[in-house]
């Protein structure tokens, strides 16, 4: 579901932390293209890159010649940072980046300038701005620490190129740049505190709250991810209307089904009719941001994989086949199989096509499906696998609700984990016409946001990194869960999430089953 956004950056953390090892032109490719695969936005071809002796601009975009131009002198800059050189690189490339997408910059015949910023000719304070903020988010879901990185490197660009104290003609001056740093640093640092609960928000089953704020991030960001998540977020959102012939499933994209569950009556054999409209619309609008998604990016399998299970929700496994025939089998048994557990997760989709097919004419299929991939090696696809094997064969007590018990040891230690005061935190307008608002408020140890509207606090979540128990796991792949229990497991890239709602509490774990965040949340209310 949350495959690749979510777990990038930690996947990816220990690129900000390599110092930049290679030619320029090797390490600053590497980066760019990490970049641009990231934005995914593959509309736009990627642009080429040169490293100059000019020692003029830092960095800067020639449209007509779709090519980013890097600074030698800018380069040395990015290397004398150490562990967060390439963090450094990644904040200037992913500037220019975001300007090769820019519809007024591509249509132009000048080109920008990173070190004049809004100075340099026709250029407009407006999209430089938004070039720092989606270039930060971009960054970010790459991995790379930019914001730790941007105020240090502003400072050392002005000191390296001589203008710090010395205003000149055509470059704004150092405590300008320095606060429109700190405005597109406010900004991103919302977007990204927005994104990541939003993650949770899903998990937990607050999918209303996770959709205001992924379409609040479109604003600012367009990328794949967010599109594609934002799809997910209306699919669940539907599945809080129960119907049992496609839902039974655990769908590759599936959050927490407790909201669903709980509104789900004991032995009901049949979606409630008067539902029906509302569940369709919301299964139509995320079809919409699927295709959004896979059009920017045609590589993209998450797109793919969710369109298929829409699909089947919406109970069209013909058209859900024809789809997945073309779509997903290059993925699965072709060249373009990548590494990974994405592809079985498009087994996994593919599978639960076949046996939603009129007649029972592919159940076969299906089974077999299920039963190799019972036995995967990776912990969701063989929970799930197992999970939908029994769900084939009409296992008992589909709809009851049942948790994940928690750990002794992470209960204890979830125990002591409090939210504080948040009255007095600024709210931050996040979904205007519906009155949605948040507040965060950051710490050494933690990171707290606030979800509320006009009657006051609606949703609170608390993230703590795992440092004391590192090394203690939850789950594995000989875990005997039950149906319900399957639902509160939710894949991602390379590993997964485990919801314990008696705790109120969501794990962030990787594939070896060690907990990476805790986050603990509280429903007001």
């Amino acid at each position: 579901m949350l495959k690749r956004l979510v777990w990038c950056a930690l996947l990816c953390a220990c690129a900000s932390r390599t110092a930049l090892a290679g030619t320029p032109e090797t390490v600053a490719r590497q980066v760019l293209d990490r970049l641009y695969a990231t934005n995914g936005n593959y509309k736009f071809g990627k642009p080429n890159l040169l490293i100059t002796k000019e020692n003029k601009k830092v960095a800067a975009y020639i449209p007509w010649k779709n090519t980013i131009v890097l600074d030698e002198k800018a380069y040395a800059i990015c290397r004398s940072f150490g562990r967060d050189s390439l963090a450094a690189l990644a904040f200037m490339l992913g500037h220019e980046l975001v300007h090769a997408y820019q519809a007024e910059i591509r249509g132009g015949r000048v080109q920008t300038n990173f070190l004049a910023y809004n100075r340099n000719y026709q250029a407009d304070v407006r999209l430089e701005k938004v070039a720092d903020i989606q270039g930060i988010f971009n960054a970010y879901l790459a991995g790379y620490g930019v914001l730790r990185a941007m105020p240090e490197v502003i400072a050392r660009i002005y000191d390296e190129y001589g203008l710090t104290g010395k205003p000149l003609p055509g470059y704004p001056s150092l405590e300008e740049r320095r606060a429109s740093c700190d405005e597109v640093l406010a900004i991103a640092e919302n977007l990204l505190d927005v994104f990541e609960s939003c993650n949770y928000l899903m998990v937990i089953g607050q999918h209303s709250l996770a959709c205001s704020g992924y379409e609040y991030i479109l604003q600012y960001y367009q990328g794949m991810e967010i599109y594609n998540n934002l799809g997910v977020a209306y699919t669940l959102s539907a599945q809080q209307f129960w119907n049992p012939p496609t839902d039974n499933f655990i769908y590759p994209l599936e959050a927490d089904w407790y909201s669903k569950l709980a509104r789900a009556a004991r032995g009901q054999e049949q979606l409630d009719p008067t539902m029906e409209p509302l569940r369709t619309a919301f299964l139509e609008k995320a079809l919409n941001y699927f295709r959004a998604a896979a059009q920017l990016n045609p590589n993209y399998l998450p797109a793919r994989i969710n369109t298929v299970c829409a699909l089947d929700l919406l109970a069209r496994p013909l058209e859900a086949l024809k789809y997945a025939e073309v779509n997903l089998l290059p993925f699965v048994h072709g060249k373009k199989r990548p590494r990974g557990h994405e592809p079985e997760l498009a087994e996994m989709a593919m599978a639960i096509t076949y046996a939603l097919l009129p007649g029972g004419r592919r159940k076969g299929d299906a089974e077999a499906i299920f039963r190799r991939l019972s036995g995967s090696q990776y912990m969701v696809t063989a929970l799930y696998g197992q999970q939908n094997l029994q769900c084939l064969h009409g296992a008992p007590d589909a709809n009851v609700l049942s948790a994940v018990a928690l750990p002794d040891a992470f209960r204890q230690l979830v125990g002591m984990m409090e939210l504080g005061r948040t009255g007095d935190l600024a709210r931050i307008p996040m979904d205007e016409a519906n009155g949605i608002y948040f507040a965060r408020k950051r710490s050494i140890d933690s990171n707290t946001l606030v979800f509320s509207n006009a009657r006051g606090n609606l949703f609170s979540l608390m993230r703590f990194r795992n440092r004391v128990l590192a090394d203690a796991a939850v789950l594995g792949p000989e875990t005997d869960l039950n149906a319900a229990a399957y639902r509160n497991v939710v894949a991602a890239k390379d590993g997964f999430y485990v919801h314990a709602p008696d705790d109120h509490v969501v794990l962030k774990v990787n594939a070896k089953g060690q907990v990476l965040e805790m986050v603990k949340y509280i429903k007001h209310g």
